[in-house]
């Protein structure tokens, strides 16, 4: 499935746009205040960007970001992990994911998928189908984004380590 690059490929943060229905627009926008509580305090400094159909989190570098997706397409919205960096990068990531994707599954559940995808990037995500854009299922959207991040971002963290010592 083809990923959609904010601003024309830009990596500018804090670049807004707005397109789609106007009710997704608000509650992407909304969920990082919903989202904060939920994590421990040290993965709460997060930098957030949304458009009308996405909302990406992210701890560093941009191109890896956790991101809530509508697929307006299938009915569907998409909460992941992306790694949308170089080869290499990407290859790092999904690699320390796949050794451990058994334990990611047994802490996220069996509907959490590891995959390759366009321009050689990789995404761990779940599909939920789509509800009412109320505060219920905001809250629920921000619970299993603040699960992927609390079971995610450690395994991330091992990687960036294991990087900076390669250099």
């Amino acid at each position: 499935m083809a990923q959609a690059r904010l601003g024309g490929g830009s990596r500018h943060w804090g670049r807004w746009m707005f397109s789609g229905p106007p009710t997704r627009g608000p509650f992407l926008r909304q969920l990082p205040e919903v989202l904060r509580p939920r994590l421990p305090e040290k993965w709460r400094s997060f930098t957030f960007r949304s458009r009308s159909n996405l909302a990406q989190f992210c701890y560093g570098d941009p191109a890896i970001h956790y991101e809530v997706w509508f697929h307006s397409r299938l009915d569907l919205l998409e909460v992941g992990l992306h790694f949308e960096s170089d080869h290499l990068t990407n290859e790092h990531y999904f690699s320390a994911l796949d050794e451990r994707i058994v334990e990611i599954k047994g802490e996220l559940g069996l509907g959490v998928e590891l995959e390759r995808w366009d321009r050689g990037w990789c995404r761990v995500f779940e599909a939920h189908p789509l509800a009412a854009l109320d505060d219920h299922f905001r809250a629920a959207i921000a619970a299993r984004l603040a699960a992927f991040i609390v079971v995610l971002e450690p395994i991330c963290d091992d990687v960036r380590q294991l990087a900076l010592r390669r250099r």
